[in-house]
Order: structure tokens, then sequence, then C-alpha cells
């Protein structure tokens, strides 16, 4: 063995995949599979971890990514060298679902709790069940303020921002 690194059989992947479980892996994922599911479809023996491992080969990430630029390239006539550019720009809630949905397994596979938790929460905020709450201010910023000082600074700040307050003449409660 040798200190060297080894060699890649990367590729930027110009064609079909030549080991054809491979490239069906890549289309399922791109058609919304989970890396697991696409991996036992593939005709693989279902392993997350393996599912995982797979995924993340550079061999399949450059076709993932050849094959999601065609896509974009067919929905908007953009040239194939704007691949990249237009991969990233469709990304979708759905894609960052599965993607979330893969690390969640990855990581329980792996006893990765505070990953797993991570994928879950992050799952959490994109279905929209859970949601991100911050409060603005200092603990007591505005405690010393009456209603109408505070309503003030509301309009000010507004007003900074370059909103444009309608005046109404209904009491407001």
């Amino acid at each position: 063995m040798t200190d060297q690194p080894r060699k890649s059989n990367v590729r930027t992947a110009s064609t079909a995949l030549p080991n054809h479980r491979r490239e069906l892996f890549a289309q399922l994922l791109v058609q919304g599979f989970t890396a697991v599911d696409a991996h036992e479809k593939a005709g693989y023996k279902r392993h997350d971890g393996n599912a995982c491992t797979l995924a993340k080969h550079p061999e399949v990430q450059a076709r993932l990514e050849e094959i999601r630029g065609e896509l974009a390239a067919e929905k908007t006539g953009f040239p194939f060298g704007t691949s990249a550019i237009a991969t990233r720009a469709n990304v979708t809630a759905e894609s960052l679902m599965d993607q979330a949905q893969t690390i969640l397994a990855c990581a329980m596979e792996r006893g990765q709790m505070a990953a797993a938790v991570s994928a879950l929460k992050e799952k959490g905020i994109l279905s929209g069940k859970r949601i991100e709450r911050s409060e603005v201010g200092l603990p007591g910023e505005f405690d010393h303020m009456s209603d109408e000082e505070l309503r003030q600074s509301i309009i000010d700040q507004a007003r900074e921002l370059g909103f444009i307050m309608v005046e109404s003449s209904e009491p407001q409660h």
C-alpha cells in the first residue's frame, strides 16, 4: 500500500453510466425516489447504509448533475453549459424532503443522533409542521414604552423600511 491517494474513477458523466444498476439508481433518484427505495428498485439488496454510500459516489453524483441539467435545459431552453446553475435553481421542497429523509436514514443507520435530529427538524420545517420563531429585541426592551410610544416606534420603523402607511379613522383594538 502507498500513502498516495487512490485515483478516483470519477468522470464527468456525458452518457449513461456503464453499470446499468447505477444508471437506473441515478434515474430513480432524479424521479424523486428516496435513496433506499431507488437502491432496491435498481436491483440491489435493500440496505440503508449502502444506498446512502452509493448516492454519494462521485460517479453517481456527476450523473445526477448531468440528468438534472438536461431536464432543466429542456424546461428553460438554456444551453447545456448552464446545467449547474439550472440544477441549483430547480430545487424543490420535495427534493429537499427526499434528501432530508436520506440523511435521516443514514444517520440512524450509523447511530448519529444529532444528525438524525437535525434531519427531522428540517423535514418538519419543510412540511410546515414546525415553524421557526424568533423574538426581536432584547428581553424587556419595550417595557418602558407606553402603547402609543410603541405604536409610533413601529410606524417610524415601517416608514424607514419604505412602507407607505395608510391612516384609518376606525378605532384600533
